[in-house]
């Protein structure tokens, strides 16, 4: 069950809330449907709902915040974009990865992708689904967690006829086996067949919480839809005319009511008279008799005089006063006529001889004759009034067009060309449902085959981030062709240096030129570690939780460990790659030493790791690939120039050159493993870029930390 209070987003300078003060509930075992137009407010509701926009009110999910349900995943379902993931990405990873952050197993994949219809294109490329098979795709993720609530974007769009009629029995029979359903839609007559409930918006705000039956009955009557520069000025001359037809029509009514009550007295007292000469006993018969004709009378008058005014109501408003008159006048005629034939009828049944009187049966078995024939009259007039009884209205839809209710096609055109109104367009719109049973039983379509839901997850387990992050970094082609370009580079950059001569040891094992300010390696990286947050940033994978990208720390450890590991790789394949081309095409004097080997290789892992490290922390903290590879490039650049002043500063120099104090010190005594490990990372320390890698890696790292508590004091 869903429960929003007061949702209001937070306002742009000198414009309203998009969403203002909204209320309403979603109950478990319904369907519950947000109606508006196009920037009434349904999607900035939804995301106020789930705290990824900015504002105030709150939600509530089965009675718990959205902040304290420990897995989002298994309590939500969403759809909120259009493209659910990275391009690059199938359809089975992508199912996959996300599986994994929700703590699901991988065979859940396959078993979503059967039932959303996707299974042949489970191999497929996000990038090349059509828009039907992307929101398919897209209920295929909401479904993935086995949630209790789904909250749905416009599910229908870009759907075909079939494809809608599938997934509203998906929607209904989701809700039937108790779940909760909130979805947005533009169009009336599909919320009809899909919802229990129906919430209007309209700017923002909430104007109708009505059920399905009686928002068919209410917004569903036929109308004529006028389309027009001067709507405005056509809407005013209507509801004028109408008014004014619809007062002549009650005061014709009335009048012709009180002239026929009159008659009706006079034609009592005449035959009270002539009943007066008659035996005692047939005297009282006839006061009875016309006292009943007296009360029956007087009903059909007023039927018939309800009847002129529900006519008035849908007549033209050009021609509204003369056919109300003639409509008037036609029944007076007739109410005159009927009580005069009644009046007789009665005046001649009345003298009854008391000595020769009628059988019991016949009188009881005429009188119930009657009665019935009069009993089926008044209800067939009573079906015509209420048929009759379409209140006429105007709704403004925008600037340039209206919906006309209860007059015709004719009587609007005709009202606008007397009045010189140009009308681009006027067409009559009818959504009848036809009689019979409930609006939305009938709309939907009883012979559409029953969709198959998902089996229940008996135990979902905890998130696996580790996993996500590994399929999300192997599962597109973008950082194995990076991998591959820096190997590449590095080959022929080591090769040409070494020819060159005059650079050191690790400019020619990493291929190293002086103008860069990283190997080509670190580059390569830190463009993968910037692309680990920068990639969810753009093609928001994990927007059904919390955010694009949660702020989590094990998500966070799980793509340092994941960049630290892949960094080593790649420095590994740029280290053996270069050494043999070395070896090959240079000679054995351009190979290091092999007691240089273990400090060269903690230099290029070392570089490495923090390269990536850095790209990842920087993307993070800007959501952006390329600020996070600009503000890696830029440690070296503006970074070491400072470290290196302040080695030189003589109040800062005993603490810059601790560290070589301290690889002094470890080198005094004989060597041992843990002694030439310490002694490496002290030198490697003791470089101005490993020590602006440090630095920027520190300073990112509080930065992403402070990011991450602002957005989460917003949210809540």
């Amino acid at each position: 069950m869903i429960q929003a209070t007061g949702l209001t987003s937070t306002p742009r300078r000198n414009q309203p809330p998009v969403v203002d003060d909204l209320t309403f509930e979603a109950p478990a075992g319904r369907v519950t449907a947000l109606l508006g137009g196009p920037g009434a407010g349904k999607t900035t509701a939804l995301r106020l709902l789930l705290q990824l926009d900015r504002g105030h009110g709150s939600a509530f999910f089965r009675g718990r915040p959205l902040h304290r349900i420990r897995r989002p995943a298994h309590e939500i379902g969403v759809l909120l974009e259009d493209v659910p993931g990275h391009p690059g990405r199938t359809v089975r990873g992508h199912l996959r990865m996300l599986g994994a952050a929700a703590g699901v197993p991988a065979t859940r994949a396959d078993v979503v992708l059967d039932v959303v219809g996707l299974t042949d294109l489970a191999d497929e490329r996000l990038g090349d689904l059509s828009t039907g098979a992307e929101r398919r795709l897209g209920i295929a993720v909401a479904l993935l967690g086995d949630p209790h609530t789904l909250i749905l974007d416009e599910p229908a769009r870009g759907l075909s006829a079939r494809e809608t009629t599938w997934l509203y029995g998906l929607l209904r029979q989701f809700a039937a086996q108790g779940g909760a359903v909130l979805v947005t839609a533009e169009d009336a007559e599909g919320v009809v067949r899909l919802a229990d409930q129906v919430l209007t918006l309209e700017s923002g705000r909430l104007v109708a919480d009505q059920p399905v039956d009686e928002f068919a009955r209410t917004r569903l009557r036929p109308r004529v839809v006028v389309h027009s520069p001067l709507v405005g000025r056509l809407a005013a001359i209507l509801e004028e005319e109408v008014h004014a037809a619809r007062q002549l029509a009650e005061a014709q009514a009335a009048e012709e009511a009180s002239r026929m009550a009159a008659e009706l007295e006079k034609a009592e007292a005449a035959k009270a008279d002539t009943a007066q000469s008659d035996v005692a006993d047939a005297g009282g018969l006839v006061k009875r008799e016309g006292a009943e004709v007296k009360v029956k009378v007087r009903k059909r008058i007023w039927r018939r005089a309800r009847k002129a005014r529900s006519a008035a109501r849908g007549a033209a408003a050009g021609t509204g006063e003369k056919k109300a008159a003639a409509q008037a006048a036609g029944v007076a005629k007739e109410d005159q006529a009927a009580t005069e034939d009644t009046v007789t009828k009665a005046g001649e049944a009345a003298p009854v001889s008391p000595s020769v009187p009628a059988p019991a049966g016949a009188e009881g078995a005429e009188a119930a004759g009657v009665a019935g024939v009069r009993t089926h009259a008044e209800v067939e007039e009573d079906k015509a009034v209420a048929a009759l009884a379409d209140p006429f209205s105007v709704v403004r839809d925008d600037e340039t067009h209206i919906s006309v209710y209860g007059l015709s096609p004719a009587s609007v055109g005709e009202t606008a060309y007397r009045h010189g109104i140009v009308v681009h367009r006027l067409v009559e719109e009818s959504a009848d449902l036809g009689p019979g049973t409930s609006a939305g039983a009938r709309a939907r379509d009883p012979e559409a085959p029953p969709a198959r839901l998902l089996p229940r997850l008996r135990f979902p387990g905890p998130a696996w981030p580790m996993r996500y992050e590994v399929r999300r970094a192997i599962g597109v082609r973008t950082g194995w062709l990076i991998g591959v370009a820096s190997i590449v580079a590095s080959f022929i950059a080591s090769v040409l240096l070494a020819r060159a001569g005059g650079v050191g040891e690790l400019h020619r094992l990493t291929g190293w030129p002086a103008d860069l300010p990283l190997p080509p390696v670190a580059i390569a990286a830190g463009l993968v570690g910037a692309l680990a947050f920068g990639d969810e940033f753009r093609y928001p994978a994990l927007a059904a939780t919390r955010d694009a990208v949660p702020r989590r720390l094990g998500l966070l450890a799980a793509k340092l460990a994941v960049c630290a590991a892949g960094a080593i790789l790649l420095s590994l394949g740029v280290i053996v790659l270069d050494s043999a081309a070395l070896l090959t095409l240079v000679g054995g004097s351009a190979v290091p030493l092999p007691g240089d080997w273990p400090e060269l290789m903690a230099s290029v892992f070392g570089l490495a790791i923090g390269s990536s490290w850095a790209g990842l922390l920087a993307a993070g903290v800007f959501r952006s690939t390329a600020l996070g590879l600009a503000t890696l490039l830029a440690v070296p650049i503006l970074a070491v120039p400072v470290v290196q002043h302040a080695a030189q500063d003589p109040s800062l120099r005993s603490l810059v050159m601790l560290s070589h104090r301290l690889r002094a010190a470890t080198l005094d005594r004989p060597p041992s493993m843990i002694d030439r490990g310490l002694a490496v990372a002290l030198r490697l320390a003791s470089q101005p870029v490993g020590q602006a890698l440090m630095l920027s890696v520190a300073v990112l790292l509080c930065a992403y930390a402070l990011t991450g508590l602002r957005g989460r004091s917003t949210r809540q």
